[in-house]
């Protein structure tokens, strides 16, 4: 069986970072992400300052493989600044139940951009530096393109 810390899977590699980080606390703290820990993968992590309204949510950090376009630098930007059907866009639409499960929660899907098509698998993480309320988002993401056509898969 291959550990934790070797999975195949970008968001299984994220959770147990989550979890190592996590301690005898209700939810890790932001400043226990560690960039460091996390190597190559930090370039599809992000980090999410909550606010109140969620609206007012901005990007602390993501990571260069999840930018679009290319380059866009969303550090200090809020949410809505994502592009409608984009994988940081994807990864980051379901705040609100891990606001109300208060659990890690991952989802994957599909995603059409233009005339390409993308898999993803995100996970989104709480986190709180004050021991209590969610303040937080701790996520990673990880696509790749998919090949189609109309006379592979006809509608």
């Amino acid at each position: 069986m291959q550990p934790l810390d070797r999975d195949k899977r970008l968001t299984m590699r994220a959770l147990h970072h989550w979890r190592a980080i996590l301690g005898s606390r209700a939810f890790p703290r932001s400043v226990d992400v560690d960039p460091a820990s996390l190597g190559d993968d930090w370039h599809n992590c992000l980090l999410i300052g909550l606010k109140t309204p969620l609206e007012r949510s901005h990007f602390v950090h993501v990571g260069c493989n999840l930018c679009h376009p290319a380059g866009t630098v969303f550090t200090g930007r809020p949410l809505a600044d994502c592009l409608e059907h984009t994988v940081l866009r994807e990864a980051t639409s379901y705040i609100a139940r891990v606001l109300d499960r208060q659990v890690p929660i991952g989802v994957g899907g599909s995603i059409a951009q233009g005339d390409k098509a993308f898999l993803y698998r995100s996970i989104l993480m709480p986190l709180s530096d004050n021991a209590g309320a969610i303040d937080a988002i701790f996520g990673a993401a990880s696509f790749r393109e998919v090949c189609c056509s109309d006379e592979e898969y006809p509608s």
